[in-house]
């Protein structure tokens, strides 16, 4: 995969990331949940019932985010806790009357989400390479365990960056604008608005963080006819940690090319049956 290729592979992933993630904001109420998260709510609202362990397991959020993440969910009414029959050392969350309507919720987006993305999904495909016949599934998928995978997938680009820009060090906003940053020649804080969704002393604040773990430097006098104004640009350690990404989408380049192969032809199974 040359340099050309894997830029624009890293634009669209990231665009799908997005997108996916305001589905599942619109639906949980959530802000820019991380992907983490994402993945154990989907977890949650497919099995209706899962173990803390398990949920960890399955998400890759340590126990205490675990703990935070079923708290919150109590406090909405999403869900409730109980003992597991099977391991009475265990605890158990289960999905409540509200939290089931959520998951019909979440299934019913996702597949509106899946279908309207087909066309970026086969970009993507094809610019990551063709997959092999194995690679792909003769069955399609039901929405949740597709976008299960989507999430682990995501977890593991993700996981190639320096420890500073992950593991909850650097939030799915920050690294979403440390993308957008890296990837362009000199950006202006305000053109980071509207793909952030935040508002200008939201930028502010993104960028705070960003220049305060050495990843964005504000510069000032680099733009002709406005000596004051401001563009960020990313430091050595912020290309790095893009970088890092970019690697990650080479080595995992057999995984994402299969994947989003089978989401840019993936109708729902009830309609394939017809």
């Amino acid at each position: 995969m040359d340099a050309l290729s894997r830029a624009r592979a890293m634009q669209l992933l990231g665009a799908f990331n997005d997108q996916m993630t305001r589905v599942v904001d619109g639906v949980f109420g959530t802000q820019w949940a991380e992907i983490e998260e994402i993945a154990a709510l989907v977890a949650l609202s497919s099995a209706r019932s899962l173990t803390t362990r398990s949920l960890a397991e399955i998400s890759g959020l340590g126990r205490r985010a675990v703990s935070r993440l079923v708290l919150r969910l109590r406090d909405e009414g999403i869900v409730t806790t109980r003992t597991a029959d099977a391991d009475r050392r265990a605890v158990e969350v289960v999905l409540t009357d509200d939290g089931e309507r959520l998951a019909q919720t979440l299934r019913t987006a996702i597949t509106g989400f899946l279908r309207h993305s087909a066309e970026v999904a086969a970009e993507i495909s094809r610019g990551l390479g063709a997959p092999s016949a194995a690679e792909l599934r003769a069955e399609p998928a039901d929405a949740l365990e597709l976008l299960g995978r989507t999430c682990a997938a995501g977890a593991a680009l993700v996981s190639y960056m320096p420890a500073a820009a992950r593991e909850g060090k650097l939030a799915a906003r920050q690294r979403a604008a440390l993308v957008a940053i890296a990837m362009q020649d000199g950006v202006r804080p305000s053109a980071l608005s509207a793909p952030l969704e935040v508002s200008p002393a939201g930028v502010a604040y993104i960028v705070d963080q960003l220049c305060a773990k050495g990843f964005v430097e504000r510069r000032r006098g680099e733009v002709a006819d406005d000596a004051r104004a401001v563009v960020l640009r990313a430091t050595d350690e912020g290309m790095q940690a893009v970088g890092a990404v970019s690697v990650g989408i080479e080595n995992e380049s057999d995984r994402l090319t299969a994947l989003f192969a089978e989401i840019a032809a993936w109708e729902p199974p009830a309609l394939r049956a017809r």
